[in-house]
């Protein structure tokens, strides 16, 4: 594994354009299909354990995953320290080779702790730098909420800047694509958004803002991810994807090629994974799902709780028709 000053910031096309926004964006737009949002290893007593990082990391290569989205809302990020946030990344980074892109999210409640964690993320020289909205307090504007976001990618040394737009968080409400618009010139690498939001018009408004300043705009809503692809997404962040991609993969594999039918049928089989997620907990579950899959995650930070073995049983049981690699209760049965 490599250690922080071993790791080889020549890989990385923005090294080379590093006060050209327009350049740092293309090394987002150039990734295609899903990424996955992955989750915060923890030891049963609740403490930060990197150590099955590279493990996680050869999962995903195995499952066709080339990007990943460390410390975002799967990462469990609002309830890490900022020394667990850079020990995290380091990690990820130290193990992602020449094949695995790095998108660090550094947004935080306290405007001091994402810039340093952005400072942090910029010298060890991640892929992009990302942020969601504060969900404490409210900007009184869409200028005052980008100017706070121009705050975070100045000190991520104009990295790939994507704003994260998740409406299920509290804080902010503004249309994404004002946010797109008023970024535009005024926030360092702006490359687009991750777009977590049911609200498809602003979706659509977002896409063509981005199609016409080269930028990309990563849809957040696996259950909806066919909908995302045919308004125009070409790339997702999910956290379903680190445990179960086989599904959006076939979505993905489906669109390109012209295979509608096929597109909806794996697109069916997402929203009926995501079922159970739902209705107990979508990370814990995804928690619970990725031990099945072979990775020793641990358990959810506390307050939230591991499923119990009744519980784990009952997920399982609903997942088996769906034919998930690691996910069928027979090939399950130890985690």
């Amino acid at each position: 594994m490599r250690t922080e000053l071993e790791i080889d910031q020549g890989r990385y096309a923005w090294g080379m354009t590093h006060d050209a926004s327009e350049s740092a964006a293309s090394v987002l737009l150039g990734i295609r299909g899903p990424v996955a949002a992955v989750h915060t290893p923890f030891d049963d007593k609740g403490r930060l354990s990197t150590k099955v990082i590279p493990a996680y990391a050869a999962h995903l290569r195995s499952s066709g995953i080339r990007t990943v989205y460390v410390c975002g809302s799967t990462g469990e990020s609002l309830a890490l320290s900022v020394a667990e946030r850079r020990s995290t990344l380091e990690a990820w980074m130290s193990t992602s080779g020449d094949d695995l892109r790095v998108i660090a999210h550094v947004g935080s409640n306290a405007l001091p702790d994402c810039l340093e964690l952005a400072r942090h993320a910029d010298s060890i020289g991640v892929d992009g730098i990302s942020a969601m909205n504060p969900t404490f307090g409210r900007a009184a504007d869409v200028e005052s909420l980008v100017d706070h976001h121009a705050q975070i990618a100045e000190a991520g040394g104009g990295r790939p800047y994507l704003i994260y737009e998740i409406s299920a968080f509290g804080g902010v409400a503004f249309p994404a694509s004002e946010i797109v618009a008023t970024s535009l010139g005024r926030v360092p690498g702006f490359a687009g958004l991750k777009f977590t939001s049911s609200d498809l018009i602003q979706l659509q408004l977002s896409l063509e803002l981005a199609t016409e300043h080269n930028l990309q705009i990563f849809f957040g809503s696996d259950e909806q991810l066919l909908a995302g692809l045919v308004l125009g997404c070409t790339a997702a962040i999910g956290s379903t994807y680190g445990y179960a991609p086989e599904p959006a993969n076939a979505v993905f594999a489906a669109f390109e090629r012209g295979d509608l039918d096929a597109a909806r049928l794996a697109q069916r089989r997402i929203a009926k994974l995501v079922v159970p997620l739902l209705r107990h907990g979508v990370l814990r579950t995804g928690r619970t799902l990725l031990e099945c899959a072979g990775i020793p995650i641990g358990p959810p930070r506390s307050p939230e709780r591991r499923l119990d073995p009744t519980e784990r049983a009952t997920v399982l049981a609903e997942l088996a028709p769906l034919g998930i690699r690691g996910l069928d209760p027979r090939e399950a049965i130890e985690c």
